[in-house]
């Protein structure tokens, strides 16, 4: 082989690979699909793919070829420009219509010989079901994309070691998104119900690092109903307009008369306008949203909640959390756990039968480290798993203060991404400048001094160390982030409560007027943590079940 060809073959290899590198870097690239459908049936698809400097790209020795990926999506039909944003992205767009639907699907054959395909694996099944309706016809689509790098099986790739490492540490970083946009008449959802503010588009996060199921539902009229609807709702009108048209000139007082008559007739379209209304909505989201929530709420899946107390804190730190949950039937207080301070575990199971149990965890040594914390929630969930003897795929964690910052922080050392929610509650993901005034007192006697208090100093080694993971935050996990902002001072400050939101974009944040020791014990807290975790279908993604 010349050299000539060895070149094209290397070539060829970086296309193939092309996707696979997007999905390697993570935090540093970003891809959008922008679908539009057309009256005609044909679809517009608009791909943004595009990279910032980063670290890793050099550790990886990745070199960017923009102009020969431009040649081949020029090659396989698609129009290409620069692509550059304020926030240091540089690459292409790649733009290209396809006749119809059955067209598209030569995506998957592009998507093996570059980047002017789809990020999906060339395997993922479509399951499209249609469902009568009275007006509108739907169809639903329920789809998967694993992204998952074990899922991933490319010729000549065979990571192992420290890279494979890397790469499942920033693969959780993928960003990205897919859009679908419609013709007007025509309303889609995502499977949780319609939203008014975006009927004609439809929006999904994909997450790095797990299977993620999305469903799409495209309401398509029914043109024969709605044909008849209008021919009965005109010859309605007429008979109306002369039966009212009748009874005026009967009447001694036709002027009177006819007043009464335009304002009844008013009302009687209004109600009429406003059955068609509100029978259109029902048909086209009751029964998905219901059907949303029960996957999400009354599922049979095993999901524990394991929640984690601050500074100082006990066992009763969340005892008021699990007696809401188990009085609204939402879960169950299922657990205590203590940890010793060398890191023994006891635990005692109050309840069997729950498939929502919340486990609350206590360490003996509340004024532990950072590290120390992190290690010890493993410990008890590992011992909870081993007590209960039942596995699970999912989980979800709550934190306050200090907790919440060992949650995260366990997240972020997991090999396995199997906690699906976080709630956090007014935790110094950043520190609190108090802690620095702690440590000046410890100087003088004061017993301030203690590890966790020297861990929530902003300028800490412990911080410092979580911090520097969060850009490798798994942005599958769904957050939701509650800031203290009442009594006589502040003790985190909201930059610090919420730095979360730096880090993903699948979260709720609320600050609420409520002071760091009790806002995890009010009810509207409560009321909204356990719609959160509990109640109803992912606020930010569509619902996802395994």
């Amino acid at each position: 082989m010349n050299r000539s060809e060895v070149t094209s073959v290397k070539k060829k290899t970086l296309l193939f690979l092309f996707p696979f590198l997007f999905l390697l870097i993570g935090g540093c690239v970003r891809i959008e699909y922008d679908a539009t459908v057309h009256y005609d049936q044909s679809v517009t698809l608009e791909t943004t793919y595009a990279f910032r400097d980063h670290p890793v790209m050099k550790l990886l020795n990745l070199r960017l070829d923009w102009e020969t990926w431009k040649q081949q999506a020029n090659d396989n039909g698609y129009a290409t420009r620069d692509y550059s944003s304020e926030d240091d992205y540089e690459g292409m767009v790649l733009k290209k219509t396809f006749k119809n639907v059955d067209e598209l699907q030569n995506i998957k054959q592009e998507w093996k010989t570059g980047p002017a395909g789809v990020l999906v694996p060339p395997d993922v099944e479509f399951d499209v079901q249609k469902e009568d309706g009275i007006w509108f016809d739907s169809y639903v689509l329920k789809t998967n994309l694993d992204l998952r790098l074990d899922r991933v099986d490319l010729p000549g790739v065979n990571l192992s070691g420290s890279p494979k490492e890397l790469a499942e540490r920033y693969i959780r970083q993928a960003d990205i998104r897919f859009n679908l946009t419609v013709p007007t008449g025509v309303f889609v959802e995502d499977g949780t119900g319609l939203d008014p503010r975006s009927m004609k588009q439809v929006e999904w996060q994909v997450y790095g690092g797990r299977q993620n199921n999305m469903m799409l539902v495209a309401h398509v009229p029914n043109v024969k109903a709605w044909i008849i609807t209008i021919v009965v709702a005109l010859i309605a009108s007429v008979t109306a307009f002369f039966v009212w048209r009748r009874s005026r000139k009967n009447v001694g007082n036709p002027d009177r008369t006819s007043i009464r008559s335009r304002v009844l007739g008013m009302l009687i379209i209004l109600l009429a306008l406003a059955i068609i209304i509100v029978t259109v909505r029902e048909e086209l989201t009751n029964d998905r949203k219901v059907e949303a929530i029960r996957q999400a709420a009354q599922t049979d899946e095993f999901i524990p909640t394991f929640a984690v107390h601050g500074l100082l804190g006990t066992d009763r730190t969340f005892l008021r959390f699990s007696q809401y949950m188990e009085q609204r039937g939402l879960a169950k207080d299922g657990a205590l756990c203590t940890v010793t301070a060398k890191g023994a575990v006891d635990c005692v199971i109050n309840d069997y039968s729950s498939n929502r149990p919340i486990v609350r965890i206590e360490y003996e040594d509340a004024e532990a480290s950072l590290n120390n914390q992190t290690k010890w929630l493993n410990l008890a969930i590992e011992e909870y798993k081993a007590e209960r003897n039942r596995s699970f795929d999912r989980m979800y964690v709550i934190g306050h203060s200090m907790g919440g910052v060992a949650a995260a922080n366990y997240i972020l050392n997991q090999d396995e991404y199997i906690v699906d929610k976080l709630v956090t509650f007014d935790s110094p993901f950043a520190g609190t400048r108090l802690a620095n005034f702690g440590l000046s007192a410890s100087n003088f006697g004061v017993n301030t001094g203690s590890p966790a208090i020297r861990d929530l100093s902003p300028s800490s080694d412990g911080l410092k160390s979580f911090q520097a993971k969060l850009e490798t935050w798994p942005r599958s996990v769904q957050v939701y982030s509650f800031s203290g902002r009442g009594g006589e001072f502040n003790l985190i400050e909201p930059s610090s409560s919420l730095l979360l939101e730096e880090y993903t974009n699948n979260i709720g944040t609320e600050t609420v007027p409520y002071d760091h020791f009790s806002l995890h014990r009010k009810t509207d807290v409560l009321r909204e943590t356990g719609e959160f975790l509990y109640e109803y279908s992912n606020e930010f993604n569509p619902v996802e079940t395994q």
